[in-house]
């Protein structure tokens, strides 16, 4: 397996590299995947012209691309409902799970709710 992927940074306003990085640890809850598809939305967009969309500023460099879809190259020791080579499409949003809307199925409405690839998550 390789040891770094392409990755695109955004370094700050109209500054995107394309750099190596390397690939992450995975947790015993987490998985890692090898991407076949990132698209690039509206809010990176946003990031790239402003550095920041409201509150959440880049103040240093961030992998950008949340909207994406790969196969499961790797499981955590954890992991129980996923298998390797199966395919998945990614959820940028991370729920506290722990609050009333999640613990009702509305995590959307979470308001501790963090997003991939918005400042400051690198990840």
């Amino acid at each position: 397996m390789a040891k770094d992927n392409l990755t695109a940074v955004l370094h700050g306003i109209e500054d995107m590299r394309l750099e190596q990085r390397p690939i992450p640890e995975i947790a015993d809850d987490e998985v890692l995947l090898a991407m076949d598809s990132v698209g690039i939305c509206g809010s990176d967009v946003h990031y790239l012209a402003h550095g920041r969309i409201g509150d959440f500023i880049l103040t240093k460099p961030m992998i950008i691309g949340h909207e994406s879809a790969g196969v499961v190259t790797k499981l955590g020791k954890k992991v129980t409902t996923l298998k390797v080579g199966d395919r998945v499409a990614i959820e940028p949003g991370v729920p506290c799970r722990y609050c009333d809307h999640c613990k009702e199925g509305k995590y959307n409405l979470c308001p501790g709710m963090v997003f991939c690839a918005t400042p400051p998550y690198d990840r």
